[in-house]
């Protein structure tokens, strides 16, 4: 038994099994059994593989894309078919699973799979793969003028890199959290996307740019933002560097963020000497300088 890229040679046992689906009603909206030439225009022309044993062809795969868009470049929808005879002897598990390797070194971040619900063993096959139900495209489409709905399943690569978005919040936007953001901004080296953000805005405080300023980094373009203008955005961390915007945040509706918090004093509330007034400013620098190096170092 063997994994072999599909050719244009296996075609009349991938048509056969592909039939036995068909057949089914329910494995797919098709109704009939493409020609190689339609067949081959359909899907991608790499991702492609059968299982054979000598010589007869026991399951197959393919992608295709979702979208002509560039943006969607590293998204594709997988399909798989096992034949009728040699179910339940785990090919399909095997195949899917080397699909899924070939995906990610080519750099593909998420496989989709359309289902109908009652095909139960392909969901299932899914789910064991690390597909999730993202839910259900009620009456999607018609066959043989029946509506019929659709579970839509997704994958997302743990492997595949994909730019982070990070959110810092403080109270204001002012100080603690335009430092923590010039700082992940320098770090993460371009894996990660920063933004930060207050409960309030209180204007970018210009000892914070100097301060950063004295060690190379240049926050002065940064502005200061309301965290409800980010509320369309997925965030992967939210960070709080002040224990009131903590305690007093709205609810971000975001279910997959890792939420962190540590407080740093805020240096902007001390009074009195311009070296009293550095200093304080110089040690929440450090701080958080710190704080966000570790942050990186353990998180990207």
């Amino acid at each position: 038994m063997q994994i072999l890229t599909l050719q244009k040679k296996h075609y009349s046992q991938v048509a056969k099994i592909y039939k036995e689906g068909l057949d089914t009603g329910v494995a797919t909206f098709e109704t009939a059994v493409p020609d190689w030439d339609s067949w081959d225009k359909k899907f991608l022309a790499h991702g492609r593989f059968v299982i054979e044993e000598n010589h007869e062809v026991m399951a197959w795969c393919a992608l295709s894309s979702t979208s002509p868009r560039a943006v969607y470049k590293g998204v594709v929808e997988n399909t798989i078919y096992v034949a009728a005879a040699h179910k339940r002897k785990g090919l399909g598990r095997k195949l899917l699973e080397h699909l899924i390797e070939f995906s990610e070194k080519e750099g593909y971040y998420t496989l989709q799979a359309a289902i109908f619900p009652q095909n139960r063993a392909s969901i299932k096959l899914h789910k064991d793969c690390g597909f999730r139900v993202l839910g259900i495209r009620e009456k999607i489409a018609q066959r043989d003028g029946v509506w019929h709905d659709n579970v839509l399943m997704e994958r997302r690569s743990k492997k595949v890199n994909y730019l982070k978005n990070i959110l810092v919040l403080c109270t204001g936007n002012s100080c603690r959290s335009q430092i923590a953001h010039g700082y992940l901004n320098s770090m993460a080296k371009g894996k990660a996307q920063i933004y930060s953000a207050g409960i309030e805005t209180h204007g970018l405080n210009p000892n914070a740019v100097s301060i950063m300023a004295e060690d190379g980094i240049d926050i002065s373009p940064y502005t200061s933002n309301h965290v409800e203008e980010y509320t369309d955005i997925s965030w992967d961390y939210i960070l709080t560097v002040c224990d009131h915007a903590l305690e007093n945040c709205p609810i971000i509706k975001t279910p997959n963020a890792l939420r962190l918090h540590q407080n740093f004093s805020d240096p902007s509330k001390v009074k009195g000497s311009e070296a009293e007034m550095h200093a304080a400013f110089l040690k929440t620098r450090n701080e958080i300088k710190e704080y966000c190096r570790k942050f990186i170092e353990t998180n990207l």
